[in-house]
């Protein structure tokens, strides 16, 4: 017969699958399903025998709902590892899709029959026990209790499920649920829904039975009788050509230097622990656990650089020999620690996300996130330049001469990026804004200024001819008065309060004119303050009925203040 050698796909032909399986992660993890679909499915093309590329395919097509396609692509991966447990919980996920519960706890069962520990496969086969029980009516209703518009603030006060709002896809689904409660039944399966269920409802569904769940009694029941103990069978003879006894034998002893190492790590003998790792590795060379060990080593001897070397080889062993996705995903991770040591964080995000697209870990996720934030930080901090925001103002000034303000905004804007501090960008920007008439964004910029630099006189000046030219003159007024308090010669601001109260006195005779200022006024939750007054109320009345009686009123300062800012808003007239 015609054996293939494995070692025969390692060639030119898994460099192209893996190439196109790359591309597929990358289009996945970017919730790009179909183009993730288009990329498996080239891989799978150039090898057919590429268990984890089916795999990876059905989970493309379960984000699409394409439960059909997704269960025949976990079909043909178990078919060809029937041992791996990932290839059972994508069969279980497709099932569910299908509403096909019992199939789907038979699968994951299955799976778990060949990988007891693997946690995907439980949480699976608890979520579909769940849903069975629960059933399509119960999953209907339960799912309204979604609808809750209180939903995210509820989530985010709760610090078990605070954090799964970080997460893009759990927060995709959330939404969906809130557009179609009844779509729960597609999503029961993941863990992090039931918990945030069990916490709307008081209760935790993910260690509840049916009774729980739907918050009612589960009837007690007696403790199973102890089993007897089952005989232990016979050994069965194995046959074995002499070199796979051969081949086992040099397992076991690279097992037990491995054992060495490990005693020798713990113990903080990292030399001896090296010794004997690289021992291991060299009589399995085709095992990356022997390799990602030693990587831990040396990152504990701060030889970060050689830690991330080792980290690489383990995983070109990996890919080469198929090897089990959390050993591929450790090696990742023991990367990005050691480049966030060496301070390249850019990379080490790039690893830590490689990690969590072969085995999402909580651990390798907590670690990504801070690397993108220390990341982020340091890309703030190196950006910023006073040398270079003084250069990008003096630009701004050069193209605001010329009468290019759409550029000069681009020059002052991009000074503040490089001076987040400077409040003098925001006052120049404001006035590019003036002469494009963008008066509320002038104004905005005009009182960011201030808040930055409440002495800034130009600043005032500028807000109170904004407001003068809004025919908001009791707004004018007060910049341009609090202008004067800080330079009492300033041109300008006197300049301003004369031209205003002008124009107050000549808006008065213009009754079209006096109406429209206080219809705008009117929006002002200064002038509405003063109007809900009780005291002004009272003066405004009498006035009303007594003219003259405004004389009295005008003695007292904070009346007259009030007064003179109706009459400025265009909301009092006195004739």
């Amino acid at each position: 017969r015609t054996v293939l050698n494995a070692d025969a796909r390692h060639g030119p032909v898994r460099v192209m699958a893996d190439a196109h399986k790359a591309l597929g992660n990358e289009a996945f993890k970017a919730q790009k399903f179909e183009e993730a679909i288009e990329h498996f499915t080239n891989a799978i093309n150039a090898d057919p025998q590429g268990h984890v590329l089916y795999s990876n395919r059905s989970a493309a097509y379960a984000s699409l709902d394409r439960f059909d396609e997704a269960l025949g692509d976990a079909e043909k991966c178990i078919g060809l590892n029937a041992t791996w447990g990932k290839g059972y919980s994508r069969k279980g996920a497709a099932l569910e899709g299908l509403g096909r519960f019992e199939d789907a706890i038979a699968a994951y069962e299955q799976g778990l029959s060949h990988e007891p520990d693997n946690a995907a496969l439980k949480q699976g086969l608890a979520g579909a026990k769940d849903r069975l029980d629960i059933g399509p009516a119960g999953a209907g209703q339960i799912g309204n209790m979604f609808a809750d518009p209180a939903l995210f603030g509820k989530i985010a006060g709760n610090p078990q499920t605070a954090a799964f709002l970080n997460q893009p896809d759990f927060v995709q689904k959330l939404q969906e649920l809130q557009r179609n409660p009844s779509a729960i039944d597609r999503h029961l399966q993941d863990p992090r829904i039931m918990q945030v269920l069990g916490m709307l409802m008081g209760i935790n569904v993910q260690t509840g039975g049916a009774g729980d769940f739907m918050g009612g009694e589960a009837e007690a029941r007696a403790p199973p009788p102890p089993k007897e103990p089952e005989p232990e069978p016979e050994p069965m003879e194995e046959d074995l050509t002499e070199e796979e006894k051969a081949a086992r034998e040099k397992k076991r002893e690279a097992d037990a230097e491995k054992e060495k190492g490990n005693a020798a790590y713990k113990a903080k003998k990292f030399d001896e622990a090296i010794e004997h790792y690289t021992k291991a590795s060299e009589m399995m060379p085709d095992e990356m656990t022997y390799m990602t060990n030693l990587a831990a080593v040396y990152f504990e001897k701060g030889e970060y650089q050689l830690s991330v070397d080792t980290c690489k080889k383990a995983i070109e062993v990996g890919r080469a020999h198929r090897a089990d996705y959390k050993n591929v995903a450790k090696a990742y991770a023991r990367m990005g620690n050691a480049y966030v040591k060496l301070g390249d964080l850019e990379t080490a995000v790039k690893a830590y996300e490689d990690s969590q697209l072969e085995n999402r870990t909580e651990d390798v996720y907590k670690r990504l996130k801070a690397a993108q934030k220390a990341l982020k930080e340091r890309q703030d901090r190196e950006y910023i330049s006073e040398e270079l925001c003084l250069k990008e103002r003096e630009r701004g000034n050069e193209l605001f001469k010329a009468g290019k303000f759409p550029e000069a905004i681009e020059a002052y804007t991009e000074a503040m990026r490089r001076n987040p501090a400077d409040h003098v960008p925001y006052s120049n920007r404001a006035a590019c804004y003036q002469k494009l008439m963008e008066w509320s964004l002038a104004l905005k910029d005009c009182e960011k200024c201030i808040e930055m630099q409440p002495t800034f006189v130009k600043a005032w000046n500028r807000k109170g001819g904004l407001h003068f030219h809004l025919k908001e003159y009791h707004k004018a007024l007060d910049a341009y008065q609090a202008a004067l308090k800080l330079d009492e010669n300033s041109a300008e601001a006197k300049d301003g309060v004369e031209r205003t109260i002008v124009a107050i006195n000549m808006g008065s005779s213009n009754e079209e004119d006096q109406q429209a200022r206080a219809q705008r006024a009117m929006a002002d939750p200064e002038i509405q303050a003063i109007l809900q007054d009780g005291t002004m109320r009272n003066v405004l009345s009498e006035m009303q009925s007594d003219p003259k009686s405004a004389n009295k009123f005008m003695s007292d300062p904070s009346i007259k203040k009030n007064i003179e800012k109706l009459i400025a808003a265009g909301v009092l007239a006195i004739k």
